[in-house]
């Protein structure tokens, strides 16, 4: 900037002055050296004509480089405005670009604490479910097996009476099917017991049993095949309505286990199916946080440098500014000297 400045002002005007000095000098030589008569009003003249001439050239040059600095003023200063204006608009938009980015980082930290909430819950939810599950299939499992051997050996029992009934013989039908069947009915009562069948029953078997063993006892000879049948049909009539009733809580147990597992899986499908949308959901999130924070970081760097540049402009459009002014200031004195 300071090479585009003229040499005016003050040392102009001392040159100048030296010129019109050194005019008269020469005027003073002329008139005294010489071997003839030279008119001194003549040379007088003469030397301030060329002096005019000379200043007047000289004006001429300062006027056209003035008038070439004074475009380059105003280049400078029209370039200088459209710069700082371009940087700061550019350094608005920096700086919206950094805080919606800053914003899109926070909402998407957001959004993995809640996806990664989300999936512990829902993995906690379903552990939970699975212990319970693997539970209810436990005692279902021991339920039906307790249940199908107490029906296994009410066939037998069923199977044991009918076989004797029908063979119909005399005493020793009666000493030997009435202690198997007290045997057979004592050896059920537990597993009776265990199949959780009802009280009332086991007490008619036992009762049932008891009888037989009370004839046994008190008759000295065998009971007839007719006494020992009515026995014996209570006890299969009683056998037989109590496997029924084992069959219908069978039954009833298998089909609440069906239900019970179709709810599982109903349950786990959906909390599978959460936990994999939120995982899909968190590693988007993950992946638009880094994005974000990535593009911040470049955003970042980029409104540095243009805050830089915006700042050297504005000390570069100063200093042309203060220089164009102090040079018309010179300019100024120099045509006034003139």
């Amino acid at each position: 900037s300071k090479s585009h400045r003229l040499p005016l002002g003050q040392p102009r005007r001392f040159a100048m002055k030296a010129s019109v000095f050194a005019a008269f000098a020469a005027l003073a030589r002329v008139v005294v050296v010489g071997a003839g008569w030279v008119d001194p009003l003549g040379a007088v003249v003469q030397l301030l004509g060329e002096l005019t001439t000379k200043i007047l050239k000289e004006g001429e040059d300062e006027a056209k480089a003035y008038k070439e600095f004074v475009d380059w003023c105003h280049e400078t200063s029209a370039n200088g405005d459209f710069a700082l204006k371009s940087a700061s608009d550019q350094k608005e938009q920096l700086e919206a670009k950094v805080a919606e980015l800053t914003s899109n980082a926070q909402v998407a930290t957001t959004k993995i604490e809640e996806h990664a909430a989300s999936v512990a819950s829902a993995q906690g939810e379903l552990k939970d479910a699975t212990e319970v599950r693997k539970k209810e299939a436990a005692d279902f499992a021991a339920s039906e097996g307790e249940l199908t051997d107490a029906m296994k050996t009410l066939e037998r029992a069923i199977a044991i009476l009918e076989r004797e009934v029908a063979k119909n013989p005399a005493a020793s039908l009666a000493q030997v099917d009435a202690a198997g069947a007290a045997k057979t009915l004592q050896a059920l009562s537990a597993v009776l017991d265990a199949a959780a069948l009802s009280g009332s029953d086991q007490q008619t078997l036992m009762s049932l049993a008891q009888q037989h063993d009370q004839v046994e006892d008190s008759e000295l000879e065998a009971p007839g095949a007719k006494a020992y049948k009515s026995q014996s049909g209570s006890i299969v009539d009683v056998l037989e309505d109590i496997k029924e009733k084992a069959e219908a809580q069978l039954a009833d147990l298998r089909k609440a286990e069906v239900t019970a597992k179709h709810n599982f899986e109903m349950v786990e499908q959906s909390l599978s199916d959460q936990i994999k949308a939120d995982t899909t959901g968190l590693e988007a999130e993950k992946s638009a946080k880094a994005a974000a924070e990535e593009a911040k970081a470049e955003a970042t760097g980029d409104l540095q440098r243009v805050v830089e540049s915006l700042s050297n402009s504005q000390k570069s459009l100063h200093a042309a500014q203060s220089s164009c002014m102090e040079t018309a200031a010179d300019h100024e004195a120099t045509v006034a000297a003139r």
